[in-house]
């Protein structure tokens, strides 16, 4: 059934293929097989080729260099764009003040500045309130979230919406706490096939397949929590692991130099930033996320639905899917003695066919073809 709404999409940066920008371009795809018109306004130009029929782009250019400036000019130029257009839903992906509907995939901004008290040296938490870009994106989140055009907020976890309320004047019935998706059906061949592959990936990375492995991935690896993580494991070090880091760090040399300090020289290896993350999911058996803050990390539920168990920091909002099947909960990052007992434990349950198995079936439930549509369903609900 044609339903006839239009729904604008606002996105600044499209091109690259991080989370949010995935996310976009699932909304904006179930949108339209939804008998919608959907157009996406970005600042980057998208090749309209082999998109759907009813997928349109509006290229709102913000040529700058400071994100402060592409923040700003991209916010004024979609409002001037969207004043004479008829819009039913006008769905905020990034950081803009006026929409009507929001997902908060980001979470609050003033968390995250409250949890880098944890990571950011003393001079940098004194000059952090004096910054010119932090200022603004709490000025637009306040307005944004606060507005009386908001009819629909979406926020990833729990953990988002309690921060939503615990700083700004929302109506809670306005917020919906929808999960993060995950390519569930997508990931069943590569997931079918990790026990024949295993070794082979083990064999070509110079690993033993036999060891326990650990996986960790996350860009900033401070804020991700590595170095907590490591003294964790440097109590363990006479213990049969590997840990294997994934993802980039400006800082790489001073983590190498501290696995070696640590002891872990062996135990620890860094592969940066890679496209092949599956085959990781398919050579290792846990997951460990210690982030101090994570609105939802999307690689809680992509391991998951690879068969590994998954131990996360509460600060991560993804930790809201696990269970005492699936995963683990730490309750601090300060302590690395219990940090320590949680990681043996996993050990003593390495991944199994059958084990995996259960671990995946429980996130079949949050598939990308129902979150979304979710998304879609509860927005044009509030209309």
């Amino acid at each position: 059934m044609t339903l006839h709404k239009n729904i604008y999409l606002l996105k600044n940066r499209l091109g690259s293929l991080g989370g949010l920008e995935k996310y976009t371009w699932r909304i904006a795809n179930a949108f339209a097989k939804h008998g919608c018109e959907v157009t996406i306004l970005s600042s980057d130009f998208v090749d309209k080729a082999h998109t759907h029929p009813l997928l349109h782009f509006a290229h709102l250019p913000c040529n700058h260099k400071l994100s402060i400036r592409k923040i700003h000019d991209f916010d004024i130029k979609t409002r001037r764009y969207l004043l004479d257009k008829r819009a039913d839903v006008i769905f905020g992906m990034d950081r803009n003040r006026y929409q009507t509907h929001l997902r908060l995939g980001n979470g609050v901004h003033r968390s995250f500045l409250q949890t880098r008290k944890y990571t950011d040296s003393l001079l940098k938490r004194w000059i952090t309130p004096f910054n010119p870009l932090h200022r603004l994106i709490l000025s637009i989140e306040k307005e944004a979230l606060e507005s009386p055009s908001l009819r629909c907020l979406f926020t990833n976890s729990h953990m988002v919406k309690q921060e939503v309320l615990s700083y700004y004047n929302v109506d809670p019935t306005k917020i919906h706490v929808v999960h993060n998706g995950v390519e569930w059906d997508e990931m069943q061949n590569d997931f079918d096939t990790w026990i024949e592959k295993k070794s082979k990936i083990a064999t070509a990375l110079s690993l033993d397949p036999s060891t326990y492995h650990f996986l960790f991935i996350g860009n900033g690896y401070k804020r991700k929590g590595l170095d907590s993580l490591l003294k964790a494991l440097q109590i363990l070090s006479k213990e049969d692991f590997h840990l294997s880091v994934v993802g980039k760090d400006k800082h790489l040399a001073y983590y190498i130099a501290k696995a070696k300090k640590l002891g872990l020289a062996s135990k620890v290896s860094f592969y940066g930033q890679r496209s092949d993350i599956r085959k990781f999911y398919q050579l290792c058996d846990a997951l460990v996320i210690p982030s101090f803050y994570d609105p939802f990390a999307n690689v809680t539920v992509e391991a998951l639905a690879m068969g590994l168990y998954v131990i996360s920091s509460q600060t991560n909002g993804g930790s809201e899917v696990l269970t005492s099947t699936n995963g683990h909960v730490l309750t601090s990052l300060q302590d690395p003695h219990y940090f320590a007992k949680v990681l043996q434990k996993a050990m003593h349950t390495p991944k199994t066919w059958l084990y995996s198995q259960q671990i995946r079936d429980s996130v079949k439930r949050l598939d990308f073809s129902h979150q979304t549509a979710t998304l879609v369903h509860t927005s044009l609900q509030h209309l």
